[in-house]
């Protein structure tokens, strides 16, 4: 694999100020609403995300961009095909969802007594730039629109834990439940701590190398 042309310093640096968050919240929540605007200020560079990570396979594909050693949080990148609409489904953990490209259309759902999603009782339209932060006490159920006709959608979204092995539930158009475990869909990420020089924002492009990662 050739050497890329791209800056990590903005990832890098949200990756340093999301640890000090989770430190400073402990485990079970960080100031959250620090961490939201920590990630749309990620999100107001672009240039930072790999190409190999910003394409979508089949309707949608997301990517580990970070994982935290001991679990506490990872970042993600979340690529949909022009239209797709993802099922209804839970992930167990808080989340931020944010977009660096296109558009998503978010649908939260409570859950109704049986277990099964409620109509959509809050729907946010996401443009570049832009983040939400579901009611972390809750855990809602939601949905991921992609609302373009051409352009695909990059969300980066940030997890209240690793996903990868996590069981989850989606829901069809019915309501019918279906558990499924979630896995990323590349096997390699960028490695943050490799750098040029400074490496600053707004300083001309530095080759990135990469560090293999086992398959999830």
């Amino acid at each position: 694999m050739g050497m890329l042309v791209v800056s990590l310093e903005p990832l890098r640096r949200f990756v340093q100020a999301a640890s000090l968050a989770v430190n400073a919240g402990g485990l079970a929540e960080p100031p959250l609403q620090l961490l939201a605007w920590q990630l749309r200020t990620l999100l107001g560079h672009d240039g930072w995300l790999p190409d190999e990570l910003a394409r979508p396979h089949r309707g949608c594909s997301t990517y580990l961009l970070y994982a935290d050693p001991v679990d506490r949080f990872s970042i993600v990148s979340y690529v949909t095909r022009p239209g797709y609409r993802s099922p209804v489904h839970d992930t167990g953990v808080w989340g931020l969802y944010g977009v660096l490209r296109g558009r998503h259309r978010l649908h939260l759902h409570s859950r109704a007594a049986d277990g099964r999603p409620d109509s959509a009782e809050q729907i946010e339209l996401l443009k570049p730039g832009n983040v939400t932060l579901p009611d972390p006490e809750r855990l809602p159920m939601f949905q991921i629109e992609n609302p373009d006709d051409e352009a695909p959608g990059i969300g980066v979204h940030v997890y209240g834990g690793v996903l990868a092995g996590l069981q989850s539930h989606s829901f069809d158009e019915q309501g019918r439940p279906q558990t499924h475990v979630f896995s990323y869909a590349n096997s390699w990420m960028p490695n943050l701590w490799t750098r040029r020089g400074n490496d600053n924002v707004g300083e001309s492009l530095a080759p990135v190398s990469w560090r293999r990662m086992s398959s999830v």
